[in-house]
């Protein structure tokens, strides 16, 4: 192990590092705590100190030629003599070929009991506050539903394999995509209290979708030209409040989110700039997201301020003062627009307003649009070393996709 101390790295020995005691320990607990945030004992046994001073014991150790982590209980509920008695006994599960993680059960009377519905109501109450309002309403349902009443008065760390699985294939069999989801929101709201010191490393992680269901339809429709062409006739034929057409033909433009059109206010377009700033509030990565606006998308924005002034909602509802039109109307409008493709001579196979990003991402690539472009025109967050330092928006360049694009999707 070795330390940066005055420009150079120090060595630092087993030796040198001097065993913990219960002193040492009470003096760090429940205090503000800014060292080494992992202080060894022996034998493999070591604490973690959080920033509140809340100290949680653990074991390292090699599963399967795999370094692993085990956590034994909290100070001072285990004292240090109390948590060095416990490496012989994990060590032999260890020695029978057996994962601690999962064959080790700790003893009740040194360690707090930890529900799943003491997991639920600290992450809903902690870290669901701040999240999206919608993503906190489907958190809200999932876990209260499904996760709260799971397993009543049992320490989650002692629950096995065996009962997640049964309890998930339970609900696989009435529905495998719904055991799926209830999977991924599982991992996802447990790995938080994990984070948080709550829990160990349980058995649930190490269940995959597979196991248990089939992962929601991500879809892969992708339009042809003709197709895009066709649609776009079509929603010019068809017949419905300005604002409705309006929204469709943006969304194919821009191949935009539906939510962000529909949520948008005129001040979100800079007309002198010709750039549209999507809040991060409307963002689904929560981040701003910046794209050009070119001659088409500056003609369609302005022929709904000539209708509707230009401050409020770029697309107001006839319904409810001061509100945008929803979604729900946008693609019941599409649905209409299916029907009458289907019923006359230009048959299209099932397509839905979302299409259009995958179809400007897969035809754009085609035609030599490079992908970190594609990636900003449709809002997304990009992966590696560029999300990290590069926080340019290609503008210039979405421009100049966004003119093909619409050269390409617009009959002549």
């Amino acid at each position: 192990m070795y330390t940066l101390q005055k420009g150079m790295y120090k060595a630092v020995h087993a030796s040198d590092q001097m065993p913990l005691s219960d002193t040492k320990l009470r003096n760090l607990f429940g205090k503000p705590y800014s060292g080494e945030p992992e202080l060894s004992d022996r034998d493999g046994l070591s604490v973690r100190i959080s920033k509140n001073g809340t100290v949680t014991w653990q074991y390292r150790f090699r599963f399967q030629k795999k370094p692993a982590r085990l956590t034994l209980g909290r100070y001072p509920d285990l004292k240090v003599k109390d948590a060095r008695d416990l490496i012989p006994e994990i060590r032999g599960i260890l020695g029978k070929g057996l994962d601690p993680r999962h064959a080790w059960r700790p003893n009740k009377k040194d360690h707090s009991v930890v529900t799943v519905a003491d997991c639920v109501e600290a992450f809903l109450s902690k870290r669901a506050p701040n999240l999206k309002e919608k993503t906190q309403t489907l958190y809200k349902s999932a876990l209260n539903r499904h996760y709260k009443p799971r397993f009543p008065g049992r320490h989650i760390e002692e629950i096995t394999h065996d009962e997640w699985l049964d309890w998930l294939d339970g609900i696989g069999e009435k529905s495998p995509k719904l055991s799926a989801s209830v999977l991924k929101n599982g991992k996802a709201f447990l790995r938080w209290c994990k984070g948080r010191k709550m829990i160990g490393h349980i058995p649930l992680f190490d269940i995959n979708t597979d196991d248990v269901g089939v992962p929601p339809d991500t879809g892969d429709r992708v339009l042809t030209l003709r197709e895009a062409q066709a649609i776009w006739k079509a929603v010019e034929r068809s017949r419905a409040a300005p604002t409705t057409i309006t929204a469709i033909k943006l969304c194919m433009l821009f191949a935009c989110r539906e939510s962000e059109i529909v949520n948008a206010t005129r001040d979100h377009f800079d007309m002198s700039e010709m750039v549209w700033t999507v809040p991060k509030e409307l963002s689904k990565t929560n981040v701003p997201i910046r794209r050009p606006i070119t001659a088409r998308h500056e003609e369609l924005i302005r022929f709904l301020w000539a209708l509707y002034g230009e401050e409020g909602p770029l697309l107001p509802s006839d319904r409810k003062e001061q509100a945008n039109i929803s979604v729900s109307s946008v693609n019941k409008h599409i649905e209409r627009i299916r029907k009458k493709l289907n019923e006359s001579r230009e048959v299209i196979d099932h397509w839905r307003c979302h299409d259009f990003r995958r179809t400007l991402s897969t035809r754009l690539s085609e035609l030599g649009i490079m992908p970190h472009v594609t990636e900003k025109m449709l809002g997304h967050i990009l992966t590696g070393v560029m999300a990290v330092y590069n926080k340019h928006d290609w503008l210039e360049e979405q421009r100049k996709a966004y003119e093909l694009w619409s050269d390409k999707i617009i009959p002549k």
